[in-house]
């Protein structure tokens, strides 16, 4: 498509065209600017040939409103004279070619065609490979972001904004450093980065923008230039919080059957000799009733054989599935009942009660009795943890589609974050005299009942069971 308003200079180009040898060519002839955007409209020329003077709108016009509808097919603009300036700023803007029409000749018009449908092929390739990546961006289900060289986000998809809550106009404003729970964890990525080019599966905890840790596994490279200059950096983030809760399962599962694999061999190894010092025990006490003296040593060899037989019943039952008798019941029913039967040693440390309970909780199977014993470790622990007459205790249920959940939080001391991991491990205990049962027992009552607990602890804040029951 020529456009010109001027006739004669349509003939002559027509003709120059047509002295072409290499390339036949359809010409059409468009005299006004309104026509010719109508035409670029529709899209439907190989190449197209603008004169700059168009009346009262020029060439540049012309080639913008080009730009800004998409044409597909290379635009050169025409001049009767040379005008550095014009052919600057119609290169800049996306010109294919800038030609004088006085230095026009067949095989330079034939030349600037030619390089121009070149172009805008490869032009048009690239353009459909960036549409096929930007959509791959897009699409994705993994946060994928960009971000320069000193790691201030310059384009993220919007599954990262989702899994941030930020929009791209927030995170444009922050660095991947601001998104880092434990800022000390950064410095680790970035040297990893800097040395080898790229990080694969660099685990952190990143911030949710309501301030949620979220453990995410973190890839990334480098981005560099055709000359090895560093141009940012491009990663994919992912959420691994429920495979991290699955590996703990795992290894709870593991503990729990170690656990039971060294509880019935030492029954088996303490036991037969434990019998055999009671029955000589009692042989030695029937033979001494003379010695009335001797008669304190005995009891204490009593006392502690029983200490030591009872410790060993604990932890067999501790280790070995609750056997379940199941019934109908309501977990704000076994809530009410725990707190009734902790009741006096919430009165005596001065304990403040919160309750939540979620009147609408249908009945599931329970086993009451034994979920009483569950919860009760777990609130006398807690009573244990809040300091006396400043304690807070709350205790929420509440249901989705699939199950219904029962929470126990405190004011307490809290508990470390190393500690967390040992928590339900028989004989782990942080009190003075304690077995360290009491919560392996809980843990196995609870996956009696196919529930899953879960615990977040904060030194100094306070500390929450949360256990959920499928319905």
């Amino acid at each position: 498509m020529l456009v010109d308003d001027d006739e004669d200079d349509y003939i002559i180009t027509r003709d120059l065209l047509t002295e072409m040898e290499t390339t036949d060519f359809t010409i059409e002839w468009v005299e006004n600017y309104k026509d010719a955007v109508q035409e670029l409209t529709e899209d439907r020329f190989d190449v197209y040939l603008i004169d700059y003077r168009l009346g009262e709108h020029n060439g540049l016009d012309l080639l913008k409103k080009g730009i800004e509808l998409g044409v597909r097919g290379p635009i050169i603009v025409l001049t009767g004279k040379g005008f550095a300036e014009i052919d600057f700023q119609a290169m800049q803007m996306g010109a294919a070619d800038y030609l004088v029409k006085d230095g026009l000749n067949t095989l330079v018009i034939e030349r600037s065609i030619r390089y121009a449908i070149n172009n805008a092929k490869t032009v048009n390739k690239l353009h459909t490979q960036e549409q096929k990546y930007r959509t791959l961006f897009e699409q994705s289900v993994s946060a994928i972001y960009i971000t320069n060289h000193e790691d201030l986000f310059i384009d993220a998809n919007s599954a990262t904004e989702q899994f941030f809550g930020y929009s791209l106009t927030e995170l444009r404003s922050m660095s991947l450093k601001d998104l880092f729970s434990q800022p000390e964890q950064y410095p680790k990525l970035y040297q990893k980065l800097t040395c080898k080019g790229m990080v694969k599966d660099f685990e952190a905890i990143l911030l949710h923008q309501d301030g949620r840790p979220i453990a995410c596994s973190l890839s990334a490279a480098r981005l560099v230039d055709t000359e090895g200059t560093l141009q940012g950096y491009q990663g994919i983030i992912t959420d691994v919080s429920q495979k991290k809760k699955v590996q703990q399962e795992l290894i709870r599962l593991e503990k729990m059957m170690m656990t039971a694999n060294i509880a019935r061999s030492i029954a088996h190894e303490v036991r037969n000799p434990l019998t055999n010092i009671n029955l000589s025990l009692e042989q030695f006490a029937a033979e001494i009733t003379d010695r009335d003296d001797l008669s304190v040593y005995l009891d204490i060899i009593r006392r502690n054989t029983k200490r030591i037989n009872d410790l060993i019943t604990a932890m067999l039952n501790s280790s070995k599935p609750s056997q379940l008798s199941l019934q109908p019941c309501s977990l704000n029913q076994v809530v009410e009942q725990t707190l009734t039967i902790a009741s006096e040693r919430i009165k005596l440390q001065k304990v403040q009660i919160e309750q939540q309970l979620d009147a609408n909780l249908s009945d599931i199977l329970l086993d009451q009795d034994k979920l009483v014993i569950a919860l009760l470790s777990i609130i006398n622990n807690a009573i244990e943890a809040v300091d006396s007459e400043k304690g807070k205790l709350s205790l929420r249920t509440w249901q989705d589609a699939e199950r219904e959940y029962v929470a126990i939080q405190d004011n307490g001391h809290g508990i470390e974050a190393s500690e967390l991991d040992n928590l339900f491990d028989a004989f782990h205990t942080g009190k003075r005299g304690g077995m360290g049962l009491g919560l392996t027992s809980t843990q196995n009552i609870i996956n009696s009942h196919k529930a899953k607990i879960s615990v977040e602890s904060e030194v100094d804040k306070g500390t929450c069971f949360t256990i959920s029951f499928p319905k």
